[in-house]
């Protein structure tokens, strides 16, 4: 075997039919890039003594530390399925592999299985069924893993970085997720989901005013516009530098709620359209040098721009972009990620904020602009990152905030918080959006789907 220091992750597999067969698929930790494979190693003396078994066919495979799955047959231990971001298996102990998935594939082919492979189950009872737990969901083969179908109906397991609601119809929504790209509805049913954009799924903007206006993004600052959501889409990406592009994780995308083409986003400093994408000028320096998290256009005052970072930092322009202030965080905020800007429907003075993180308050609210801030948290809250607050439109005592504990509403006239988590799964709740005709509130889950909930009128 390897030194032990250049083992990362492992999983191992014993076999069910002869104990003193197991095999090792690990992590090459040592390299310095732990996407790496180590390699496949097979013992047949219960562990005492092992042999390399991957060969050159494991070349092209990656992302090792993320994907890393084994299985043996239930009733034959040289038939071994293992994966990363595709499977790969062998019938005579490694002395030949072959793969057998292809994440480029086309969907519905018998090759194809979502990449990123984390879970494998040969169940005794059935010896050919294969069951494959990935970021698509779950794909399942009936002949030893020749061939795939996806299995995932019905599973509400999607990981989801944002969503948004059409307000002109509550029933058209969607989101950017993991892996997934932006999935999105046109009818509100959860078997009605299509995938709008690929990879990465970032922010998605619908048009207030306009269901079928739509802006989604992937990794990278990579953004497209829909005219219509069965439409092809139009790759209107700001002209950045390749560099400043791969500095961008996940692009926040915020529309004018007063007009539908001029959008910001934002890498280390912020990016302006005023024609609905078709050109981009940068109108900021590049603030604190870290990538911008949050960007809110007051609706009160279209003028006025707040702007977060992953530092902590906080910005305002009081001009539409044209002039920033320096940092006005100050000391009071804790110097984590700004998750979420939200400012009052009719005082563009007046702003709350959530930050990442642990160890300190995760809420904060000014009533001057940002040049003062308090603590609206007060201890009340879970100490966990909160992701992201709004403020109900309708009902303007009432603040939500979502974290990885939950939901959480605050009465403003009495400062006190109340747990508003109610029958939501115990998952990272990522986003929060609320439908003003509907009086529907949504949730984004990071692993268990899209939630909504009816709320009471004022």
């Amino acid at each position: 075997m390897p030194a032990a220091a250049s083992f990362g992750r492992t999983s191992l597999a014993i076999s069910a039919s002869n104990p003193d067969v197991l095999y090792a698929f690990a992590t090459n930790e040592a390299s310095g890039d732990s996407d790496l494979l180590l390699g496949v190693f097979r013992s047949t003396n219960g562990g005492d003594s092992w042999k390399s078994i991957h060969g050159t066919h494991f070349r092209d495979e990656g992302q090792i530390s993320y994907g890393n799955t084994i299985v043996v047959h239930p009733t034959d231990p040289d038939h071994v399925i293992c994966g990363g971001v595709d499977l790969h298996r062998t019938r005579d102990g490694g002395k030949t592999w072959k793969k057998i998935t292809r994440w480029d594939a086309a969907r519905g082919k018998s090759t194809y299985a979502h990449a990123d492979h984390h879970a494998l189950v040969m169940p005794g009872a059935a010896a050919g069924r294969v069951y494959d737990a990935n970021d698509g969901g779950v794909d399942v083969s009936e002949d030893g893993g020749t061939s795939w179908t996806n299995r995932s109906s019905g599973l509400a397991v999607t990981m989801f970085y944002d969503m948004d609601v059409a307000q002109t119809d509550a029933r058209v929504f969607g989101g950017g997720a993991q892996d997934n790209g932006t999935v999105a509805t046109k009818n509100g049913l959860a078997d009605s989901f299509v995938t709008i954009d690929t990879g990465d799924g970032g922010w998605n903007v619908f048009d207030p005013n306009d269901a079928g206006h739509v802006y989604t993004s992937a990794y990278n600052l990579l953004i497209q516009r829909y005219r219509g959501l069965e439409k092809t889409p139009v790759d209107v990406s700001p002209p950045a530098s390749e560099r400043e592009q791969n500095s961008v994780w996940m692009c926040f995308i915020a529309m004018d709620p007063g007009d539908s083409k001029t959008i910001l986003t934002g890498s280390s400093r912020v990016w302006r359209t005023t024609d609905d994408g078709n050109s981009w000028a940068p109108c900021s320096p590049h603030l604190d040098g870290s990538t911008i998290s949050a960007i809110e256009i007051a609706g009160a005052d279209r003028k006025r721009i707040y702007v977060g970072t992953e530092n902590g930092g906080l910005f305002r322009s009081n001009d539409g972009g044209t002039t920033w202030s320096p940092n006005i965080s100050s000391s009071m905020l804790p110097g984590h990620t700004i998750t979420r800007i939200e400012t009052h429907p009719n005082f563009a003075n007046l702003l709350y904020v959530t930050v990442a993180n642990f160890g300190h308050a995760h809420v904060f609210r000014s009533r001057d602009g940002g040049d003062r801030w308090e603590d609206v948290d007060k201890g009340q809250l879970p100490d966990v990152p909160h992701h992201a607050v709004l403020i109900r439109p309708d009902d303007l005592n009432k603040v939500y905030v979502g974290n990885d504990a939950g939901v959480f509403a605050l009465d403003v006239s009495t400062g006190a918080w109340m747990n508003f988590t109610k029958n939501l799964p115990n998952a990272t709740v990522i986003d929060l959006v609320y439908h003003l005709n509907d009086r529907t509130l949504f949730a984004a889950t990071y692993g268990r789907s899209l939630w909504r909930l009816k709320l009471k009128a004022r």
